[in-house]
């Protein structure tokens, strides 16, 4: 089975521990999720970085994807704003929108459960677990050798902490290679580790 093609969609399964059986880095998947969909929008040249702020292109087709049509809706509806901002809006909903278009397109496997949380597993746990292996072999090759897709999902792995893709280690270990291949991205893998520590300090004072 292939996997899909949308980086917010690799993102989630990537998040996936195909050896635990169990979806990760959930305190922070939203951010991810959003950061990829905007990575993706970047990446594309539907979005364009204007003074530090996400901003619509002009004349942008819609990409088909209804996740990436309906972020990038929402940029063209606004005045530009701070990357993190957008990447902070509306957690649930994308991960919810990002699961519904997996388990429709047969990549996930969801158990609906009226009293626990749903089940949710790759229909293809080898594909996946294959993917991150290649994925992560990229640390090892010269930046200017990986290709921009694969660059942004590093550095989303390593800015938004899915230790499935990027340990803590490695992420210690390849720091630089990591800020090399976040400049893929443009703005957003920075935007993402903003965001995750604003969450992060938000959730601690609430707590305190």
């Amino acid at each position: 089975m292939s996997l899909p093609e949308s980086l917010p969609a690799l993102m989630y399964l990537l998040a996936f521990d195909t050896d635990k059986n169990r979806l990760t880095s959930r305190s922070q998947l939203g951010l991810v999720l959003r950061a990829a969909a905007l990575a993706e929008l970047y990446l594309t040249e539907r979005v364009t970085d204007t003074d530090g702020r996400a901003e619509a292109a002009a004349g942008a087709r819609p990409t088909g994807d209804p996740v990436l049509d309906d972020l990038a809706d929402q940029i063209a509806a606004h005045r530009p704003r701070a990357w993190h901002r957008w990447i902070g809006r509306q957690e649930r909903a994308t991960v919810r929108a990002v699961r519904e278009q997996l388990e429709a397109d047969r990549h996930l496997k969801v158990e609906h459960r009226a009293l626990l949380p749903d089940r949710v597993e790759p229909r293809d746990r080898r594909a996946v677990k294959q993917y991150a292996e290649t994925v992560r072999g990229a640390l090892r090759r010269s930046s200017a050798r990986t290709d921009p897709r694969t660059a942004a999902v590093l550095a989303l792995a390593a800015r938004g902490e899915v230790r499935t893709v990027v340990s803590r280690r490695e992420r210690r270990e390849y720091s630089r290679k990591l800020d090399e291949l976040a400049v893929y991205t443009g703005p957003v893998a920075d935007a993402l580790r903003k965001a995750v520590r604003t969450k992060r300090a938000a959730t601690a004072s609430a707590g305190g």
